[in-house]
């Protein structure tokens, strides 16, 4: 509705417009594309090379700071496995045949040599320990060693499971830094795990390290572990989304956590892209669309220790605002020399539509009525064409017009005879039910019978302009037929049924078998004295799933040289048609004679069991 209003509105500009105007703005239009297009070319391909200069000094700039940042990750894992192998440590864990006493002297020897590693060591938060050794001790003062039911449902102590050691990221610490750790397991003498120690780092303190390269946090950087995942966002973010910032910096409790906290501040970049491109060892920058910021630069550094990288994205519309200034100027001064020619195209198109105007001036006339005014020839071959088909179109109007007249009468003549045509099975109908009744009335039962043989056989028949219709109908409309024919017939008939449960709801063309019973009980004078006719159908398993109708009788058989394409018949050659029409030219009708004597009939059809399929076939779809 939207696009037939909007392309209504324009009509009715265009419409409303005079063709001078018309053409003196396309003209302007169109040579002011040509500028436009031209001059967006010359500066796509003078910003394309500054931008990729810019791109690559930014991008080796990131590498250096990737470089120099990630020295501290040395001392941090340094720490974690010199307490990991540290053997007095390692004894002090193993609290298993000593009492109470003892376990409370070793936990303090542990928690003395966590403070002695934390104070030796530099830029580390804290550093903390989880074991279940000393659950059995009251804690009496406070110190960094806590049960492992502590982290066992943080997500990141699965990962750990499997390795020996990880960088995971942390939940915030009381004082509202985001922290990221590095975790390693501690084993006892016989291989065992022991105790897992956690080493913090604020993010404060990471994001010192780069503070040194002043271009580096320009825009956002994204700190990036070995798989891929989003460990910590540093940089700056635009004044109107600062309040986003600060909610989304309060998310990074898990790699999930980080990674939604990334897609919420920045739709840019996410998990996925990051995944796919530091599976690779070397840099790279490349350009993003998104939707808060438009296009970004993005880079990525290559992995420094441990496989670990930055990702920056800087918007490309600071990058390039000084050049985007140049190239609007040199638009605005395309777009003043385009005005001033403006006014010599106008003069130009007034001689121009001079002739339109008369044509449209007996245009006006010949909606009046005014069917013999004529548009005098123009002196240009273009409007000289115009001018020929007016007057063509005036010539032919009358004789149009009257033909119209004759085709609505014809239609109304034709509505009016379909209406008459349907009322009358409605009227034969209650006529069979009347004779039905009164010949009831003088106890004739035969002939009772009959009738309401032959109202369902004329019902099923019509079936209201169905064109298809169910196997159970269909083989009451056959057993109908036949019920009539021996009550009128010298010699018995004797017919047989034997149908596939599974096929009598099934859609089939009808009055396919009326015709075949007919030929045998008019052609087949059987000797015996006795008309056998039997009606088989199944099912084939296949890829086509047909049903399969064979019709057999006792009779004389088929004439010498008969042909299906040659018969003069009616019936049998009218239902082969219509099976082809309806179905296909896979489908059809056979005939043959049997070795025992008289005919057999093979009809094969398709399978049709819902209203669905039955339209599809009718609309030739199948």
């Amino acid at each position: 509705m939207g696009k037939g209003r909007w392309s209504s509105f324009i009509n009715q500009k265009l419409q409303q417009s005079k063709l001078s105007t018309l053409m003196v703005t396309c003209f302007i239009a169109f040579n002011l594309l040509l500028v436009s297009v031209v001059v967006w070319l010359a500066y796509q391909s003078f910003s394309t090379v500054t931008f990729a200069e810019i791109s690559k000094a930014r991008l080796a700039l990131l590498n250096e700071s990737t470089r120099r940042g990630f020295d501290f990750i040395t001392g941090v894992t340094g720490t974690a496995y010199a307490l990991a192998s540290n053997r007095e440590l390692s004894s002090l864990l193993e609290t298993a045949d000593t009492g109470r006493l003892a376990q409370i002297h070793q936990r303090r020897e542990v928690s003395r040599i966590l403070d002695h590693t934390m104070v030796v060591s530099e830029g580390i938060t804290s550093i903390e320990l989880y074991t279940d050794a000393f659950n059995e001790v009251t804690v009496t003062m406070a110190d960094r060693i806590f049960p492992v039911d502590t982290i066992a449902h943080d997500s990141w102590f699965a990962t750990l499971e499997k390795a020996d050691a990880a960088w995971v990221p942390l939940r915030e610490n009381e004082s509202g830094q985001s922290l990221v750790g590095y975790a390693q397991r501690i084993f006892d003498s016989r291989g065992g795990t022991v105790a897992y120690v956690l080493i913090r780092l604020s993010r404060a303190d990471i994001v010192r390290r780069f503070a040194d390269v002043p271009m580096v946090l320009d825009g956002k950087v994204l700190l990036v572990d070995t798989a891929g995942n989003v460990v910590m966002q540093m940089g700056r973010v635009d004044p109107a989304r600062e309040k986003e910032r600060v909610d989304i910096r309060n998310e990074a409790s898990t790699v999930q956590e980080t990674g939604e906290a990334v897609n919420s501040s920045s739709s840019i970049i996410d998990s996925a892209w990051i995944q796919e491109h530091v599976q690779h060892g070397a840099d790279g920058y490349e350009v993003v669309s998104g939707q808060p910021g438009g296009a970004q630069l993005v880079l990525y550094s290559r992995p420094a220790m441990l496989q670990w990288r930055l990702v920056q994205t800087i918007p490309v519309y600071t990058l390039l605002s000084p050049l985007r200034q140049a190239g609007w100027q040199i638009l605005g001064i395309a777009v003043l020399g385009l005005l001033c020619s403006a006014v010599l195209a106008y003069l130009f198109v007034r001689q121009i539509i001079r002739p339109l105007r008369q044509l449209i001036k007996r245009m006006r006339q010949l909606e009046k009525g005014d069917f013999d005014t004529r548009v005098q020839l123009s002196f240009t071959e273009e409007y000289a064409h115009l001018a020929y088909g007016f007057n063509h179109m005036a010539s032919q109007l009358t004789t149009l017009m009257e033909q119209v007249k004759g085709e609505s009468r014809a239609k109304r003549e034709a509505q009016t005879g379909l209406l008459e045509a349907q009322i009358k099975p409605h009227f034969l109908y209650n006529t069979l039910d009347m004779i039905h009744w009164r010949a009831l009335d003088y106890e004739a039962k035969d002939i009772s019978r009959m009738i309401v043989q032959l109202s369902k056989l004329l019902r099923i028949g019509l079936s209201g302009g169905r064109l298809f219709i169910r196997v159970r109908d269909e083989l009451e409309h056959a057993r109908c037929y036949v019920n009539i024919q021996a009550e009128r017939l010298p010699f018995s008939i004797q017919y047989q049924e034997q149908i596939d449960p599974r096929i009598r709801g099934c859609y089939i063309p009808k009055i396919i078998l009326q015709p075949f019973i007919e030929n045998a009980v008019m052609h087949g004078h059987p000797e015996e004295g006795t008309l056998r006719i039997q009606v088989h159908m199944h099912e084939v398993e296949g890829p086509h799933q047909d049903i399969v109708i064979r019709i057999t009788d006792n009779g004389r058989g088929l004439p010498e040289g008969w042909k299906l394409e040659e018969t003069c018949g009616i019936g049998v050659r009218n239902v082969h048609q219509r099976i082809q029409l309806y179905c296909g030219k896979r489908y059809g009708v056979q005939l043959s004679d049997r070795e025992s004597g008289g005919v057999e009939v093979t009809i094969t059809l398709p399978r049709i069991e819902t209203d669905e399929q039955l339209n599809l076939w009718l609309d030739g779809e199948k």
